[in-house]
């Protein structure tokens, strides 16, 4: 039996309660609230409001044979009766004396702490927890007195683990409580009173929530004194002599106390250090209590590890130090992800553990990131080392070469389109027949052509929906060009469907579709930085501020618009002697469509503010006119003018990053549809030993080296696996068997560095990508 299955198993035991007849008293108060409903979120304790007396029904035993025997006979007593209230008081007074007579009083009652009259119906709440909110100086001296009178009727254990009962706090013990209250001496207490150090407070207010206000730690006490920051109490959780914590327990949502961390994450200063040294401290406890115990690579229920989740919520600090996370201390060491390779002044050649990174793994970091991340920091989070430079390496070795050849066949393909479409014929009804000419079997391959690419398109879409399943804001990020391409190919296979039914209407129908076909062409510009960029901004400004503006300048246009019409059509016209020319003078607004017309014209300074001089309401008519101009013309356009030169000034220092994101996820579609072999052909890094692992047997590792320029750290004497700077593979030969063509790669693009596009982020200058040796590859230590 586990060790939550042991602590659970008292629940289920039968239990029948005594009552005497002041607890049943009680029983009978009920005072409901006002509208009938327990209030979900009412406080843990409070001072102002007393506890429910809305009691549920509870089997129990009547005991007036108590009385009697005390009232019988020369020697009569009155008892000293004990109910919830005044213990409640008590405790919350920190009244002892009051408390003296509770132990002998539980004994003649046969009664229990935990019964039903001595605990909050609304909440669960019993004397203990109300004790534990009312500390005075950190201490309660009625807790002693609590737990030695649940001891003397055998029921300690369950008053020291008795929770909270409703939704909103549920499961929370007075081991969470004194945790919570950082106070050291009353977790001693409570674990030396078997108190459950695996008990989950899996309320309501202990979730994460969108809104309202909650705390999520991890439900577990070790969770909660790891997510506070109170290494004292952790450790000691760890390693009491009477019931330790279970590192690698793990709370509703499988997250163990690494999971609830990275969740407590903010990416502000304070928090990181604080965050950081603690999950530090932890997995090196994890090395002392279990070497065997691989604490970082449990996953929760979503099959997230740490290192997964920080980059799918996006704690970006502490998923940086996670991955760059570099042990000097040699018991330690093997919880390194970064060894320093050598240094030779500012210059670094790191090695990182691409183990959960790279694509080689199912569900890696670089997927989790790029298509299943909602955070709004994934544009930096890519730009990290080694990832940054890893998906160069991935960029340089095939992507880039299949997106051109893509580019290449989709130009040409759109060239067939528009000359198919352009010299469509002009007499007859669809379908038009084969005539056999060179010109009309040019136009049915052109046909053919448009319409195998359309089904084609659509295909791969699909597919990228359902694999992907991007949320709206991966869509608005990075999938703005995936549904124009869907959308391109649904509106292309329809005009196929009206052109077979025979209908002229099919023109309409390829020629959006050639306009959407030509903006798609814009999604080929991320093969470059500098247009990738131009194409971010352009897309930046159409989501945030074009959308805004439509839909402000639709409302205005509309209302307008009717309202003219209205006018138009109220306003009877005087014949006179007026000539048919004379009436005919001027734009007339009689109907919605061509006054929506003539006041698009007036938004683009074409209009004309000359009209029929019968209106009746001419002088109303120019007012509304110019009101009009005013409000659009003037008004709204120079605000979009601005809000789009604001977007282009707040996205030009996130575009590179945002291309980026967007390059890498051209980058790992191209990946995902390589067959397996040309996968591992261009696979990123190489096997070394970098140390042992507690076993005592080398720790070999899928590494990925990169060089960098780190001003920050050069004058420290970092823990270097090479004696001397460079290649040292070229000290090898007879050691090494090269892949020939991956190292003539390397020496291409290392003779490049002078040419990258731009500096690596955070400090750092990334100068050389992988190289691709075997695994009997080992550096000198």
């Amino acid at each position: 039996m586990s060790h939550s299955d042991s602590e659970d198993s008292s629940k289920n035991e039968f239990h029948l309660e005594v009552h005497s007849k002041d607890t049943l008293a009680a029983l009978s108060k009920g005072d409901k609230n006002k509208d009938g409903k327990e209030d979900q979120k009412s406080t843990m304790d409070s001072a102002i409001e007393k506890e429910s007396d809305n009691f549920s029904i509870k089997c129990g035993i009547k005991l007036d044979f108590i009385y009697q025997v005390q009232s019988s006979g020369n020697n009569t007593q009155d008892i000293n009766v004990y109910t919830r209230d005044r213990i409640f008081d008590a405790v919350a007074n920190e009244d002892v004396e009051d408390l003296a007579g509770l132990q002998e009083y539980l004994r003649q009652t046969m009664a229990k702490l935990t019964d039903t009259v001595y605990t909050d119906p609304a909440t669960g709440k019993t004397c203990l927890l109300k004790a534990m909110w009312n500390l005075k100086n950190g201490m309660n001296d009625t807790i002693p007195v609590l737990l030695e009178a649940a001891k003397q009727t055998a029921n300690l254990k369950d008053l020291v683990n008795a929770p909270y009962t409703n939704a909103y706090y549920h499961g929370q013990t007075a081991l969470h409580i004194a945790i919570e209250k950082r106070n050291f001496q009353l977790v001693e207490l409570l674990i030396k009173a078997q108190a459950n150090v695996h008990a989950k407070a899996d309320g309501e207010f202990f979730q994460k929530k969108k809104k309202g206000v909650g705390f999520y730690f991890g439900e577990l006490p070790l969770s909660l004194a790891a997510c506070t920051n109170q290494p004292d109490i952790v450790n000691f959780l760890l390693n009491n002599p009477y019931r330790k914590a279970d590192l690698a327990a793990r709370d509703s949502h499988g997250n163990t106390v690494l999971h609830a961390l990275v969740l407590v994450a903010d990416n502000t200063k304070e928090n990181t250090e604080t965050v950081t040294k603690m999950y530090d401290d932890i997995l090196k406890k994890s090395v002392k209590m279990n070497p065997q115990l691989r604490l970082e690579e449990i996953p929760n229920k979503e099959g997230l590890t740490p290192l997964k989740l920080a980059a799918k919520t996006g704690k970006i600090e502490l998923f940086r130090h996670i991955l760059r996370r570099e042990i000097t201390e040699p018991e330690y060491k093997h919880l390194s992800r970064k060894f320093t390779e050598w240094t030779y002044g500012p210059v670094h050649t790191s090695l990182y553990d691409l183990s959960s990174v790279d694509t080689h793994e199912r569900d890696s970091v670089l997927e989790t990131i790029v298509f299943k991340s909602n955070a709004n920091n994934r544009h930096d989070m890519i730009v990290l080392e080694p990832i940054n430079q890893l998906l160069q390496d991935k960029w340089d070795a095939f992507a880039g070469k299949i997106f051109y050849l893509k580019f290449l066949l989709y130009i040409a393909y759109m060239i067939i389109f528009t000359v198919t479409v352009y010299n469509r014929p002009r007499v007859g009804q669809p379908p038009f027949p084969l005539e056999g000419t060179v010109t009309d079997s040019f136009r049915v391959f052109g046909e053919i052509v448009i319409m195998v690419g359309g089904v084609y398109i659509l295909i791969w879409q699909i597919i990228y929906f359902w694999k992907r399943r991007p949320s709206a804001k991966i869509i608005m990020m990075d999938g703005y060009f995936e549904v124009l391409f869907l959308l391109y190919s649904i509106i292309l296979l329809c005009g196929g469907v009206v052109y077979f039914a025979g209908s002229e209407a099919y023109v309409t129908f390829l020629v959006l579709a050639m306009v959407i076909g030509w903006i798609n062409m814009l999604y080929y510009s991320r093969g470059s930085q500098q247009t990738g960029i131009y194409s971010v901004m352009i897309q930046k400004a159409i989501l945030r501020d074009m959308l805004r503006f439509l839909f402000v300048y639709l409302v205005f246009l509309f209302g307008f618009a009717a309202a003219l019409v209205t006018l138009v059509g109220e306003a009877p016209q005087d014949s006179g002697n007026s000539t048919e020319a004379e009436k005919s003078e001027g734009v007339s607004y009689s109907g919605l469509y061509i006054t929506i017309l003539e006041l698009f014209k007036f938004t683009i300074g074409m209009g004309d503010l000359t009209f029929n001089e019968n209106l009746k309401f001419k002088h109303f008519l120019m007012f509304l006119l110019i009101l009009y101009v005013v409000l659009t013309y003037i008004l709204l356009l120079n605000m979009l003018i601005a809000l789009m030169s604001e977007t282009v000034s707040k996205i030009s220092n996130k575009s590179e990053r945002i291309w980026k994101l967007q390059r890498a996820a051209t980058i790992l579609d191209t990946e995902r549809f390589l067959p397996q072999l040309l996968r591992k052909k261009w696979e990123s890094g190489h096997w070394l030993t970098v140390g042992k692992n507690p076993e005592g047997n080398p720790d070999k590792r899928w590494c990925f080296r990169v060089e960098e320029m780190l001003w920050d750290v050069w004058e420290n004497n970092p823990s270097n696996l090479n004696e001397e700077p460079g290649d040292m593979e070229e000290e090898k030969p007879t050691s090494v068997k090269r892949d020939t063509k991956g190292w003539k790669r390397w020496d291409s693009k290392h003779k490049k560095k002078a040419r990258e596009e731009e500096k690596a982020p955070f400090n750092s200058n990334s100068t050389s990508p992988t190289t691709h040796v075997e695994e009997d590859y080992e550096p000198s230590s």
